[in-house]
């Protein structure tokens, strides 16, 4: 077994949801800029100790937020947690947290983010032109006969069985979490306003990563994996080189709508990858969670010719609006905005410094 320590430092926003929606007055309180947790069973625990009439009536018939007094807000143990931010819409998308609203970053979600940039550095490998007869025709399987054929045909196979990153280690809400505000950028237009609980940028996280070397020796002699071992013994260098490409479609596409903020991100982010590759250590950039948009966790349009990509788009995707044949896709991307909607940064960049556990 070799066991690696992981040191994840958020470079952007990421939000990494556990598939609960947020209901202000519901589940939040906004109070002087700040964003309130509510804790139903806290509420009460403290508003029940003296009963009356008119506090049962507000009990009744008020959502939770309205059972709050001004003073109460000085009260943080009321709260399971405080954040920064005012989202201005009633529905803010909760980040995963642990018993203890604890946010962590799930092990699979790192996982996934590996998963894809192996796929990507086999097909550079390989470098043939994918055909739509390889794809499964259920839109939600559509990859899987293509896993199937390169990482292995059933789970048992699977090329990364080999790897497994345990969950980060959890950090404070208070400290690491701040409500995002998103949009959907399509070009220089926006739509879809949104906000979520976040990471914030320098937030640094803690995981443990083991790759099973014993069974990737037995893998590699019997199970299919020949030659395919490389990419787990050299992660820090197939990350980089899938994040390189990545980046630099990210940083053209900015550059195409005359979005300067997002294009300085992309140009600071390729600064410090290009000192990562001169190192060739154990750093790398990956992008993980919501908002990275369809090209961070597929192989992308590069693999299909164009007739493919548009029947795969028709069969697959179906865009909405007005698209024509050889139209650039996806066309839009969901980006961290600032109080008067200018974009700021992508969603869901990190990096990582992979470092032997002693």
């Amino acid at each position: 077994m070799a066991c690696y320590r992981l040191h994840i430092t958020t470079l952007s926003e990421v939000h990494i949801g556990d598939g609960q929606v947020l209901r202000r007055e519901f589940e939040f309180a906004v109070h002087a800029g700040r964003f309130y947790r509510i804790s139903v069973p806290r509420l009460l625990e403290r508003y029940t100790e003296a009963p009356t009439v008119d506090l049962l009536d507000r009990l009744v018939h008020l959502p939770p937020a309205r059972w709050l007094a001004p003073e109460d807000f000085s009260h943080p143990e009321l709260f399971p947690y405080i954040l920064v931010g005012d989202p201005k819409v009633g529905e803010v998308r909760s980040f995963i947290k642990d018993p203890w609203f604890r946010p962590y970053i799930p092990g699979s979600s790192l996982k996934g983010a590996l998963r894809t940039a192996i796929l990507w550095s086999i097909w550079r490998e390989r470098g043939e032109r994918l055909r739509l007869q390889q794809l499964d025709r259920r839109r939600e399987w559509a990859g899987q006969p293509i896993e199937r054929a390169w990482m292995g045909r059933d789970p048992n196979h699977d090329l990364l069985r080999v790897l497994r990153p345990r969950d980060s280690q959890p950090v404070e809400a208070s400290q690491a979490l701040i409500v995002a505000r998103a949009v959907v950028q399509v070009g220089a237009r926006q739509a879809a306003p949104i906000s979520v609980e976040a990471l914030r940028p320098g937030v640094v996280l803690t995981m443990t990563l083991v790759i099973d070397e014993g069974l990737l020796e037995i893998g590699e002699r019997r199970l299919g994996w020949k030659d395919k071992g490389k990419y787990l013994r050299n992660l820090a260098a197939v990350a980089r080189n899938f994040a390189l490409d990545r980046i630099r479609r990210e940083q053209a596409w900015a550059e195409a709508h005359g979005l300067g903020a997002l294009q300085s991100f992309y140009a600071q982010l390729r600064t410090r990858l290009d000192r990562m590759r001169e190192e060739k250590g154990g750093r790398f950039l990956l992008r993980i969670g919501w908002g990275g948009g369809w090209e961070s966790k597929t192989l992308g349009r590069e693999p299909f010719d164009d007739p493919t990509f548009e029947e795969l788009l028709r069969r697959y995707i179906r865009p909405r609006g007005r698209r024509r044949p050889g139209d650039p896709f996806p066309r839009s991307r969901r980006v961290v905005v600032d109080e008067q909607g200018r974009p700021l940064r992508p969603f869901g960049w990190v990096e990582v410094a992979m470092e032997p556990a002693g």
